[in-house]
């Protein structure tokens, strides 16, 4: 960590969460707990978890800790943040496909985020695929470099945006971007679509279906049939990423019960987004790994939700079967290796030597937010901490 990156954290810790590209150092504890997250990662198995902690106690902190982790074992890793202001509906299977394309990290340097990222190294991967193992599979998803038609992917939405993305034109690139990312914004949109990415780039291929198939066929809708092509379309980005020599693809859902419990959602919403979560456990629909931060009163809140609109006919055991990944809080003992950590940080971007005045100072801030209720002490240990030294560095 140089000073730039020690004046970033700092700013982040401020806030009482965890520097994004340092969340590892930042954790201390629980050691047991997150080697057994790490071997869901090394099996690479379809693996659902509800990641319990209570309010302040590391739930969004062991989501990014598994994002640094996913990245550097070469998963693609999508990070989405599901609170009111994120304007992402857990029952709009077509807003979760578009904030997941939206927020993809590959574990490549320098690459680009997002679909143009996705698009970018598909592709590069399929132009450097030399031996027949590797050319196989992108040979099939082509046919054989003609893009006339192919069953290889669920989603023929996904086939045509690839396809599209293959000839470099830009105004199609740009096109897939706002599609994928968007694609709810795109219902009344049809003819636009296949106009850019199909009528205006028949020099590049020979697509035999006249254009009546593609709006029968819906290639450019997410939304219908239960939002069918929206879950393969997750479902065919996990494989194609596998395909590509990556490991498949991890979601991190963070705040995850703020949209499930919230009280101006409409009963029949909430439901088709408990639906939404079981299908996400079920494994079926989308075989990759998927990991939501919940506090310990998460699956009752689902139940009395259902009970308080007297959906008395749910079947309430599908919450009961959640596998549950719980968090245990920080002792006193980790809260004082954390400031440690604080100081040497905060030391770093101001450039000051930490005397032992300092630490004792920090020791004793420590000492009076251990007393803290669990269900705010980490954060406000950090806040506090930080603040502390802030003050120090002022006289």
């Amino acid at each position: 960590m140089n000073q730039r990156d020690a004046l970033r954290a700092v700013e982040e810790l401020r806030k009482g969460i965890p520097p994004v590209g340092y969340v590892e150092h930042f954790t201390v504890g629980r050691q047991s707990e997150i080697d057994s997250l790490q071997r869901y990662l090394e099996k690479g198995n379809t693996t659902v978890l509800l990641l319990r902690a209570n309010w302040g106690c590391g739930k969004s902190h062991l989501l990014r800790l598994v994002r640094e982790r996913a990245l550097r074992m070469r998963y693609a890793v999508s990070y989405v943040q599901l609170d009111a202001r994120s304007g992402v509906r857990f029952n709009r299977m077509d807003q979760i496909m578009g904030a997941i394309l939206r927020q993809l990290e590959l574990p490549i340097p320098g690459a680009a985020t997002g679909v143009r990222g996705l698009m970018n190294f598909l592709c590069e991967t399929m132009e450097n695929s030399h031996t027949d193992d590797e050319a196989e599979f992108w040979n099939e998803l082509s046919s054989n470099g003609r893009w006339d038609y192919s069953e290889v992917l669920k989603s023929e939405g996904l086939y045509v945006a690839i396809r599209a993305w293959m000839t470099g034109d830009t105004e199609a690139q740009e096109t897939v971007v706002d599609w994928l990312q968007n694609s709810a914004n795109y219902r009344a949109q049809r003819k636009r679509l296949y106009e850019t990415l199909v009528l205006g780039l028949r020099r590049h291929f020979r697509d035999p279906r006249p254009d009546y198939q593609f709006y029968q066929d819906g290639v450019f809708i997410f939304f219908h049939d239960g939002y069918r092509q929206s879950w393969d379309a997750l479902q065919d980005t996990n494989r194609l990423l596998q395909e590509a020599g990556l490991k498949g693809l991890v979601l991190l859902f963070d705040e995850f019960e703020d949209v499930l419990t919230a009280s101006n959602m409409r009963i029949d919403h909430q439901e088709a987004a408990f639906w939404n979560l079981f299908r996400f456990f079920s494994g079926k629909r989308f075989k990759g790994m998927s990991f939501y931060a919940v506090t310990p009163g998460f699956v009752q809140k689902c139940k009395d939700r259902l009970i308080e609109r007297d959906r008395l006919d749910f079947d309430y055991s599908r919450f009961d079967q959640l596998p549950t990944f719980a968090m245990s809080p920080l002792s006193k003992r980790e809260l004082h290796e954390l400031a440690g950590r604080i100081i040497t940080t905060h030391a770093l971007a101001y450039g000051y030597q930490a005397v032992p005045g300092t630490i004792e100072a920090v020791r004793e801030v420590v000492e009076q937010t251990a007393r803290s209720p669990v269900e705010d002490r980490a954060r406000r240990t950090i806040r506090e901490v930080v603040a502390k030294l802030d003050s120090l560095m002022d006289l």
